[in-house]
């Protein structure tokens, strides 16, 4: 099984990066991983296995062009499953294995897993109750098998108003196409959050210039 991780990123703090970029190294199962660069500068990643797609300019749509790239170029070495990955977030050891097995064994054509929530130096904060796959997911948490490469186009189908929340709407693209989706309830994906309400749900004050949304979701890429 070939899998590969697609990771865009923007003014992205390298140690975050660095860190994302372990952790798809450190996987229980071989994955490829290509970080595409979203008209920043680039990281410098020492001893960097990958792909590194430099694009020169920002395309201002949370990184969803960027990933639509990484999916191409992940389809031209012939990936058998792609998975995501936030350039401020990063996998337990066992992810990509406990997904791949999962859509294996229910003959599923997508499907995504539970995450946890960690303050931005990476502490642990608690289990997010928000995406259970019903019907949030979070970018991340997404495994796309071959069966469903052709779907991937959703990425950029939608408006500039929608580009921040486009997961959901991939997620849901799929679904009304009929692809087999399954959601494992397993938090497998870390992520660093700075909404305010992630912090109030474990009785702590948000700190300075955290994001006021009403909801848990939220992506923060740019």
């Amino acid at each position: 099984m070939k899998i590969h991780v697609v990771t865009p990123y923007f003014e992205t703090e390298e140690s975050w990066l660095r860190q994302g970029h372990a952790s798809v190294r450190g996987q229980t199962v071989a994955a490829h991983h290509i970080m595409v660069c979203d008209g920043s500068a680039p990281a410098q990643i020492e001893a960097f296995q990958g792909t590194h797609i430099i694009l020169q300019r920002n395309y201002k749509d949370y990184g969803n062009t960027p990933r639509l790239i990484g999916c191409y170029s992940a389809i031209a070495r012939d990936a058998d499953a792609i998975a995501f990955l936030d350039g401020d977030n990063w996998f337990q050891p066992d992810h990509l294995e406990n997904l791949e097995r999962f859509a294996r064994d229910n003959r599923l054509d997508a499907c995504s897993s539970a995450r946890t929530l960690h303050r931005p130096d990476g502490s642990y904060m608690t289990k997010c109750p928000t995406v259970n796959g019903r019907p949030y997911i979070d970018t991340s948490s997404l495994l796309v098998m071959k069966s469903a490469f052709h779907h991937l186009l959703a990425w950029v189908l939608l408006g500039q108003d929608q580009a921040a929340v486009m997961d959901q709407h991939v997620w849901t693209h799929m679904k009304n196409a009929g692809a087999r989706l399954g959601f494992l309830d397993k938090a497998t994906i870390c992520y660093r959050t700075r909404h305010a309400s992630h912090y109030r749900l474990i009785g702590e004050t948000p700190p300075p210039g955290a994001i006021d949304r009403v909801d848990l979701h939220g992506e923060h890429y740019q």
